[in-house]
């Protein structure tokens, strides 16, 4: 391919070098514009200019401007050069254009102007310029075309027809709609649209119109068909005028809203408020709800519990309202719908069941429950943490009870043990030494504790300057006068106490002899310590 391409170059390069001296190559040159004319416009401009060499020349008359009839140019009007003949419409043409026509030739300038005044329709098409001129003794032909477009706006569509406007779901419409659609490349279409709505849907679009030059507008009568369903209940159709120049939605025509004729499905039974469980004295409000066209005819029925028999129920705007619930209210309530078109389910029947309870509040909960108050519902919740301080406390009053048994018990054994501590350190009047007063092994003693007792109270102190001498003064105290009674007097609780401590066998003493000495006689001791002209004093037991 590259071969052939070659060496055709080359043929033609030496063609020029050695033939090109006999050979004028043509300048001539042509311009022409396409034209487009709106319904407001009066006149189509058809200018053809052309430039051409000097050894370029045209003849007389073989200027034309011609105009695309069928699948041919025929002549319209003829030109010549400036300063020749006259330009004028042919035979043929001059019933249409004779009358309306302009035919310029300017004199400065090459130029053939046709001007066709009052334009219609028809004077829309493809026009071409043709100049044939003589170049180097040869003839010559040279074209430049022109379209004349007319612009039209779409008019509002004559008329939109839908039958049937009223059918059963599932069925077919025809919709039928003719407008003038305008020009260039005009087209219908059918929309779908709720009122109340901003959507809309395409149902339809025509073809666009073939460019018909010669037609000023297009005129086009459309019919489509479609198949509602039970959403189309109510819709309306658009029809809508178009064209290549259209801006916006364009020139529409509606139809009348169709009605979609179906049965109910299932009925909806709605309870305001929605609660599995209803105390008595609640409002409540049971509603049947179905879809339908033409609305259809619903009855509610009751059925109490523990009844086999259903009663009817009346109903406001399908509506059964009570205004305080009573136990007795609580059953199964069934809803029924049908209308003439029948029903689309084999039993259009819904049913609920309504419960009623006396409201007992929290007071049905145990103390050891949480209660939850949900509206009107009460649930009882054990509270885990109630068993938790219970086991708590009663470890609590175990644990402070066993403290205190404890700390009695520890003290009584405390007291115990110092009774017997000091039993055990109380020392034998036959280990006291003579010298201090201390201790009395027999009733010669006595004496000495007289003059103890009768020197004064600290030479006593001096005397029992120990803890143990202290204890040992408080034994000597049994036999010291008591200061509110005469001197050398006692009691016989003392002398008693004094004999059993006699009696009782000291710290050092293995054997259980027995250390009372008789030579202490309760008579002897309390005739020593009360002498008077009385005789002897005696113990109540003596006496």
């Amino acid at each position: 391919m590259y071969d052939m391409d070659a060496s055709k170059i080359i043929r033609q390069v030496i063609f020029f070098l050695f033939l090109g001296h006999n050979v004028h190559v043509s300048s001539m040159t042509m311009q022409t514009k396409d034209v487009y004319i709106s319904q407001r416009d009066n006149r189509i401009v058809l200018n053809c200019t052309y430039n051409k060499d000097i050894g370029e020349r045209i003849p007389e008359g073989n200027i034309r401007w011609q105009k695309k009839i069928g699948n041919t140019f025929q002549d319209i009007a003829i030109f010549s050069p400036p300063n020749l003949q006259q330009p004028f419409i042919i035979k043929e043409m001059d019933q249409i254009y004779n009358n309306r026509t302009e035919l310029i030739v300017p004199n400065t300038s090459m130029a053939a102007v046709m001007i066709i005044n009052n334009p219609v329709c028809k004077d829309g098409g493809i026009y071409r310029c043709l100049i044939k001129y003589f170049s180097d003794k040869s003839e010559k032909n040279q074209t430049s075309g022109s379209v004349v477009k007319f612009i039209a706006e779409a008019k509002e569509p004559e008329e939109i027809v839908v039958f049937p406007e009223k059918l059963d779901e599932n069925q077919s419409l025809s919709l039928t709609c003719s407008a003038d659609v305008g020009s260039p490349q005009g087209y219908i279409q059918i929309l779908k649209f709720f009122e109340n709505s901003d959507r809309l849907d395409l149902i339809y679009k025509s073809n666009s119109t073939i460019n018909k030059t010669e037609n000023c507008t297009e005129y086009i009568n459309v019919t489509a068909t479609y198949t509602v369903t039970r959403e189309d209940n109510g819709a309306v159709f658009r029809c809508s005028s178009r064209n290549g120049l259209t801006q916006g939605p364009g020139p529409t025509r509606e139809s009348n809203k169709i009605s979609v004729l179906y049965g109910p499905d299932e009925t909806t039974i709605s309870l305001t408020p929605n609660k599995s469980m209803y105390t008595v004295g609640d409002r409540l409000t049971i509603q049947c709800i179905t879809d339908s066209n033409p609305p259809s005819t619903i009855n509610l029925y009751f059925r109490p519990n523990g009844s086999s028999v259903e009663r009817p129920m009346g109903l406001t705007d399908n509506k059964l309202e009570f205004d305080s619930l009573q136990v007795t209210d609580s059953g199964t309530y069934t809803c029924t719908a049908v209308n003439e078109v029948g029903s689309n389910s084999p039993n259009a029947t819904t049913r609920v069941t309504v419960s009623v309870k006396r409201y007992y509040g929290c007071s049905q909960c145990r103390y050891i429950d949480t209660c939850q108050q949900n509206y009107d519902e009460i649930e009882c919740i054990l509270n885990k943490w109630v068993p938790t301080a219970v086991v708590f406390m009663t470890l609590s009053v175990a644990f402070a009870v066993s403290s205190i048994v404890l700390y009695i018990n520890r003290k009584r054994s405390q007291e115990t043990i110092a009774v017997k501590t000091m039993h055990n350190t109380r020392p034998h009047p036959s280990d006291a030494p003579e010298d201090n007063g201390g201790g009395y092994a027999s009733p010669s003693d006595l004496n000495r504790t007289q003059e103890a007792v009768s020197s004064p109270m600290e030479n006593i102190c001096e005397a029992y300057s120990q803890s143990k001498d202290f204890i040992k003064l408080q034994e000597h105290s049994l036999l010291i006068t008591h200061h509110n009674e005469p001197d050398g007097y006692t009691t016989t609780q003392d002398v008693v106490q004094y004999a059993a401590v006699q009696k009782k066998p000291t710290k050092d003493q293995v054997s259980d002899e027995n250390v009372y000495d008789s030579a202490w006689n309760s008579d002897n001791v309390f005739f020593k310590l009360r002498p008077d002209t009385q005789g002897p004093h005696r113990s109540p037991e003596q006496q």
